[in-house]
């Protein structure tokens, strides 16, 4: 038999120790956030060239006595956002359906929300983790031989 095994280890520089323990640091708080509803519009409106295309088209169809929408408009009214911008969002329908989750579910709804901050106060939930240093323990690589 020749040789023995020998064990090689390896450590991690201090630098790249507390760049770690502040990136999962960092992970941890964004992670704490919760999740941002866009309030937004996420679809455009129709501009008013397209809505006088729809009524051509309704006029020219019932010109030929074809079916037509007999001006009915199947889009809900569109938002004016800030800025002049006219269009969809779903922030209503997220925040319905929230509400319907906090009346039907509420302790579901409270555990959920125990994970991130309260949005209109910023206070952590009961469940978040505390704000300790990270201990890291780099294990070395081993290698037989």
């Amino acid at each position: 038999m020749s040789g023995g095994a020998s064990r090689q280890e390896s450590t991690m520089p201090k630098f790249a120790e507390t760049a770690l323990q502040q990136a999962v640091g960092s992970a941890g708080d964004v992670a704490g956030m919760g999740y941002v509803p866009y309030y937004g519009p996420e679809v455009a409106a129709f501009s008013p060239m397209q809505e006088a295309a729809f009524q051509g088209t309704d006029v020219m169809a019932g010109a030929f006595g074809m079916p037509t929408t007999e001006g009915q408009q199947y889009m809900p009214a569109p938002t004016q956002f800030e800025g002049g911008i006219t269009g969809y969002s779903s922030a209503p329908t997220f925040e319905q359906s929230v509400g319907l989750l906090e009346a039907a579910r509420p302790g579901q709804a409270e555990y959920l929300s125990s994970f991130s901050i309260d949005p209109m106060t910023g206070q952590p939930g009961s469940r978040m983790p505390t704000q300790q240093p990270v201990a890291l323990e780099m294990q070395g690589s081993r290698r037989g031989k």
